[in-house]
Order: C-alpha cells, then sequence, then structure tokens
C-alpha cells in the first residue's frame, strides 16, 4: 500500500513554491520522491527554496514567473518540461492576501486580487493539460482558503472572491477533465504560519493568531510541514477515485 505514495519519476510544478505553504507542499513532493518545479516572482527566495529542498530533492528546477500572465505561465510550462521532462502534478499556490475596505477599494487593485489569485489558476491548469494528456493523466491541487467555508471577513471582500472561484473552478476542471485521467482538488487552509500571516516574529497581529488558536481544536496554527501528507495523498494513484473534492484542513477552527 504504501508503494502508491511513491511519486519517483513524477514532476510536480509548485507556484508560489519559493515559500511558506507551497516550499511545505514542494518538500513533501520531494520526500515522496518527485522531481519539483519552484515557481516565484522572487528570485532570492527562489535561491533560498533551492538551497531548503536540495538535499532530499531528486531534481529541482527554479522559474521565476508571474503566473498572472499568460505568456510567462507557457513558458513556465516549456521551462519545466525542458529541464525535467515531464508534468504530472500542478498545485496552484500562489497568492496574495491583505486587509482593505470593500467601500475605498479601486478598482485596479481589485482587478490585481483576481489576476493573481484566480486567473493564475485557470492559465496554469490551460498550460499544463496538454502535458498530462502526453502522459496519461494528471494530478492538479489547488490551495484555496477554509475562509470560503461558511465563513466571511469584512476586509477580504477580493481574496475571499477569489477562492470561493477556485472552489468551483475546481468541481467544474474535474468534470471536464475527468474522463482524460485527470484529478481535481481543492485544499481549504486555516490559519498557517507564512510570510502571508506570520503567526511568530515581530510581524505577527497577535489578536488574531490568539483568537484563530482559541477557536481552533486543535490549539494551534498551522504550519507548512502540516500539508505534506494530503499533498501526498492527491498527488499519488492512492486518489485516483477522488476528484472535485473542497477537502478543509484548518484545525476544525471552521468547525466552531
Amino acid at each position: 500500500m504504501l508503494d502508491g505514495f511513491d511519486l519517483t519519476g513524477k514532476v510536480a510544478i509548485i507556484t508560489g513554491g519559493n515559500g511558506g505553504l507551497g516550499l511545505g507542499i514542494a518538500r513533501g513532493m520531494a520526500n515522496a520522491g518527485a522531481a519539483v518545479a519552484i515557481v516565484g516572482r522572487n528570485q532570492d527566495k527562489l535561491d533560498a527554496a533551492y538551497e531548503n529542498l536540495k538535499g532530499i530533492c531528486p531534481a529541482i528546477l527554479r522559474v521565476n514567473a508571474d503566473v498572472s500572465k499568460e505568456d510567462e505561465v507557457k513558458r513556465m510550462v516549456k521551462e519545466t518540461v525542458a529541464g525535467l521532462g515531464r508534468v504530472d502534478i500542478l498545485f496552484n499556490n500562489a497568492a496574495i492576501s491583505y486587509g482593505h475596505s470593500a467601500a475605498k477599494m479601486p478598482l485596479e487593485e481589485w482587478n490585481n486580487f483576481i489576476a493573481i489569485d484566480l486567473t493564475s489558476v485557470f492559465l496554469c491548469c490551460q498550460a499544463v493539460y496538454p502535458e498530462m494528456l502526453k502522459v496519461g493523466g494528471g494530478k492538479i491541487v489547488n490551495i484555496g482558503s477554509a475562509i470560503t467555508k461558511q465563513m466571511g471577513h469584512p476586509k477580504l471582500i477580493a481574496y475571499a472572491a477569489s477562492k470561493g472561484g477556485m472552489d468551483h473552478m475546481t468541481q467544474s476542471l474535474a468534470v471536464a477533465w475527468g474522463p482524460d485521467n485527470i484529478q481535481v482538488n481543492c485544499v481549504l487552509p486555516g490559519l498557517v504560519d507564512s510570510e502571508m500571516m506570520p503567526c511568530e516574529g515581530p510581524n505577527v497581529q497577535s489578536r488574531v493568531i490568539d483568537y484563530a488558536i482559541k477557536r481552533s481544536p486543535v490549539r494551534r496554527y498551522g504550519i507548512p510541514d502540516d500539508f505534506q501528507g494530503i499533498s501526498i495523498f492527491l498527488a499519488s494513484p492512492l486518489s485516483s477515485f477522488i476528484t472535485g473534492a473542497l477537502i478543509v484542513a484548518d484545525g476544525g477552527m471552521t468547525l466552531v
């Protein structure tokens, strides 16, 4: 049974894989034997992620790309195939999030949220589709947010809209591409320590963190490595009968 989790010979693309939750996912792929292409816009972070992974990963590719731009997404896939030989797995993890006022938010800012947090998912899925067909199928895992599960936040309007759109895109792609042996699922994390939401250090927002921990049945916030296991499972053959699923991974925060 454990052989089913072995990803040796597979190639995974992780957008936003140069830090935070994305780096935790990349580490999971590497630990399971997959080669990885880590994608991001910050070259220094890409280089640091490479150093973090190189001792465990069979092959690593650093791709500097803005996944909200179609030409750069196409280049990302082309470079991955050229450098690693194929594409089997895609994690759409790249995103931005910060508070804003719905009443005062400029259209330009709204459009930027949609481009980075939602349009990028469509572009990446569309770009890897032909490569997955070539290898007989694939796995797409979108990283959403627990905020779309019976929650709302007064200052995360655009973020919530983008992630909610990702949920429904996941389900529609699962139906569209199921006959091609491509499974599409979405993981909805809760509070996870990352640059987007630091849970430790000088930039920690103590009131928010303390509230989330108190609300969570597990009484802690998540860390990137908490997502290694579910990432390996959803990227492996053992999840071949699971598609279109929205899987909450928030320590039970949205249960109460």
